[in-house]
């Protein structure tokens, strides 16, 4: 690989511990122009059998991105982000986003990393897995 490498196979990424309220499932509703009671009303939620007031899936792949751009701090650009979706997540309750580099690569000319992802809920147990590509540099931008 030319260059020096930002990215190191094995590198970790957080954990990144966090609490989604409900101000921001409300927001994220609101730039959606959906609401769904349930991610809101608890009421509602248990009436459809939830344990509480669940935040939205986007949302949490929207966690995830801002960790994955809060560990490169300047060093590159977010290429991609998926997730898998495995639980649900109650609002108000603490999550740890952690991940690592998997695999360090060149494509293009240009250095990138793939990282697995994760959000981790109050029992150990994953909510989401995910996956993401990063690049060195700043993207051309």
């Amino acid at each position: 690989m030319s260059g020096e490498a930002l990215f190191r196979e094995g590198e970790e990424l957080g954990p990144v511990e966090l609490r989604p309220d409900q101000g921001q499932v409300i927001r994220y509703c609101a730039l959606q122009w959906a609401f769904p009671a349930f991610f809101y009303d608890e009421a509602a939620a248990r009436a459809q059998g939830m344990p509480g007031t669940l935040v939205p899936g986007p949302l949490k792949v929207g966690l995830l991105y801002r960790a994955v751009e809060a560990w490169l701090g300047g060093r590159g650009w977010v290429r991609q982000v998926r997730a898998t979706h495995r639980r649900p997540d109650l609002v108000g309750r603490p999550v740890v986003i952690a991940g690592r580099v998997v695999r360090v690569y060149e494509e293009g000319g240009r250095q990138r990393a793939d990282l697995e992802l994760a959000v981790i809920n109050e029992e150990g147990q994953p909510s989401v897995r995910g996956f993401a590509v990063v690049e060195a540099g700043n993207g051309g931008r």
